[in-house]
C-alpha cells in the first residue's frame, strides 16, 4: 500500500468532500467562543482549521505526501484542541461540537489518506450518493 492512498482525494480536492465540510463547520464554534472570551482564544484548533483546509485542498493534489500528512496532522490539532485545560471553562456544547466534527472530518482524511473503509463513506457508497441525487432531481423538478 502507497502513502497516500489517494493521489489526489477522489480525482479532485475542489469536489465536496466531508473533510472540507466538517472543518468549515467547526469554525463556527471556535469563533463563538473566541467571541464569547476574547481573553481565551483558541489558536490552536483555529490553526488546525486553517492548517487542515489549506493542507487539503492546495497541498495534496500538487504535493500527495506531505499534503496528506499536514491534513492528518492539523485533523488531529483540531480533534485534540477542545482537551486542553483552557477548554474546561467554555461552554461544553462548543466544545463536543468540535470534537464532533473534527470526527467526521477524520474519516475523510483516513480513507482518503490510508484507504481504510470508514463509516461515513461506506454509507455514502452503500446509497448515500443515490438518495443525495435523487433528493437533488426532485427539488429541480419543482423549481
Amino acid at each position: 500500500m502507497s502513502f497516500p492512498y489517494h493521489a489526489v482525494p477522489d480525482g479532485s480536492a475542489a469536489l465536496p468532500h466531508h473533510y472540507v465540510t466538517a472543518t468549515l463547520a467547526a469554525l463556527v464554534p471556535i469563533l463563538i467562543v473566541w467571541d464569547n472570551d476574547p481573553r481565551r482564544e483558541p489558536w490552536m484548533a483555529l490553526c488546525g482549521v486553517l492548517g487542515g483546509l489549506v493542507s487539503f485542498g492546495m497541498v495534496w493534489p500538487r504535493y500527495p505526501v506531505i499534503g496528506a500528512s499536514l491534513t492528518l496532522a492539523a485533523n488531529a490539532v483540531v480533534l485534540l484542541a477542545p482537551f486542553r485545560p483552557g477548554w474546561r471553562e467554555w461552554p461544553r456544547r462548543h466544545a463536543v461540537a468540535v470534537v464532533l466534527l473534527a470526527l467526521v472530518a477524520l474519516d475523510d482524511s483516513l480513507q482518503h489518506a490510508l484507504g481504510w473503509h470508514t463509516p461515513i463513506d461506506a454509507a455514502w457508497k452503500a446509497g448515500g450518493r443515490a438518495a443525495v441525487v435523487d433528493a437533488a432531481e426532485v427539488v429541480v423538478r419543482v423549481v
